[in-house]
This record gives C-alpha cells, structure tokens and sequence, in this order.
C-alpha cells in the first residue's frame, strides 16, 4: 500500500513536470532558445527560496493561460542554481530571487516590474506584445500624436536604416515610460523638415524660453545612448 502511495506521488510529480506550460531554459542554450521569440518572460530562481515557491504556481497558472494567447506570449524560467543556469544568471547579473526580465528577439528588453499573481502578469505582458512605436502614416497622425504629454518620434527616410532598427529596441526598452512614434512618410518629413532624425517632443506646459519645446538626438547610432539621450531629455 505504502509503495503503491509512493508511486502515485511520483507519477503527479512527473505529470506535472512534463505538463508545465513554463519553459525550462537552464540549459546552456538559453540565449538561442529565448531568440526564437519576439518577447518572453523569464524567471530565474532558485529551488530552495520562499518567494520562488510561492511564485511557482501563478507563474504557471499565467504560463497557461498566455500560452493561448493571441498572440502567445511564453514563460520561461532558468535554475540559477544548475550548472548552465549559474553562467546565464551571472551574465543577466541576477542577484537575488526570483527575478524576473523581459527579452525580445535574443536581447534582454527590461526588467519585469509587474505584479506577480497570475492575473497581473496575465495582464502586464499582454501590454508588452505589439509594437511599442506606433507608426505614423498621415499628417492627422503626425498631428494627434503630438499631443502626447512626452513623445519621441523617429524620422526616417530609409525604413532599413540602422537609426530605425536602434530607435525600435530603445522604444522597447522605454516602452512603459515614454510614448514613441515613427514614419517614412513624405508629407510628414517634408512638413516638419526632418529626415533619419530622432526628435524628443516636450508637452506644451513645459514649453519655456529656457527649455526648447524639442531636442534632436545627435549621439551615436546606438540603443543605449539613445536611451540615455531620452532620459536627460
């Protein structure tokens, strides 16, 4: 009876291994696995810590349910305590558990700053999906999108330009913080003057002769001083 009460744990144990909707990527191909998807959560933890218990069962519960998403937005997690998971957890410079990041198409976007029961995360990467940039295709776009409180638009004459591709990764990376736009069209580069530029509006209540109401970007072609040029700004 005993061993018949053993092997019936074991068997949900396993079934429930085997039927997380989590990801597992503590392997040493983490990096390859998380570059298969446009945006994905991942939690790393440790067996042994509270907070990573009690997070165990939302987490999957949210794993589920943004699994059908549309589209799906998956959850994975990485045992920083593994042998590979110790290099990966090392080089994202986690320090404490469970922490929780966001990374699109291969790259670490942000930090999860989210709630962490199953509804809140439900929720919070839902408004993760989608583009963080809208683009502008009109002057009447143009027009309403400046009146954002604060908006940093991207001009571009060429839509596969390097400018465009590093603007987009630190819009996704700002994405709760500030709103961003971008266009190829004409009219509206013809109207504002501008062309391969990326220009940071002020609200109107900020404007002063002291403040200019705008500020171009002028540092190097790069996310990271993109995103520190938006921040001083």
């Amino acid at each position: 009876m005993k061993a018949i009460f053993i092997s019936s744990i074991l068997s949900c144990i396993l079934l429930t291994v085997i039927c997380s909707d989590v990801l597992d990527y503590s392997g040493a191909d983490f990096d390859d696995r998380v570059a298969e998807h446009d945006a994905i959560l991942v939690e790393f933890f440790a067996p042994w810590c509270g907070h990573c218990k009690r997070l165990a069962p939302e987490y999957e519960k949210a794993a589920t349910t943004l699994k059908k998403a549309d589209p799906p937005i998956p959850l994975a997690k990485v045992d920083c305590t593994s042998d590979d998971g110790k290099e990966t957890c090392s080089k994202y410079g986690v320090s404490g558990y469970p922490t929780l990041k966001i990374f699109r198409s291969g790259e670490f976007s942000s930090e999860y700053n989210g709630p962490r029961d199953a509804d809140g995360i439900i929720k919070y990467m839902k408004a993760q999906v989608g583009p963080s940039s809208k683009e502008l295709q009109t002057l009447e776009d143009a027009e309403k999108a400046l009146k954002d409180d604060v908006i940093v638009i991207g001009y571009f004459s060429d839509e596969s330009s390097k400018l465009k591709e590093e603007f987009l990764k630190a819009a996704d990376k700002l994405r709760e913080s500030v709103s961003f736009a971008h266009t190829s069209s004409k009219d509206i580069l013809d109207k504002y003057g501008y062309s391969d530029d990326v220009v940071l509006f002020r609200p109107k209540k900020f404007w002063s002769k002291f403040e200019p109401k705008e500020v171009k970007f002028t540092g190097a072609v790069e996310k990271s001083e993109i995103t520190e040029f938006i921040k001083d700004n």
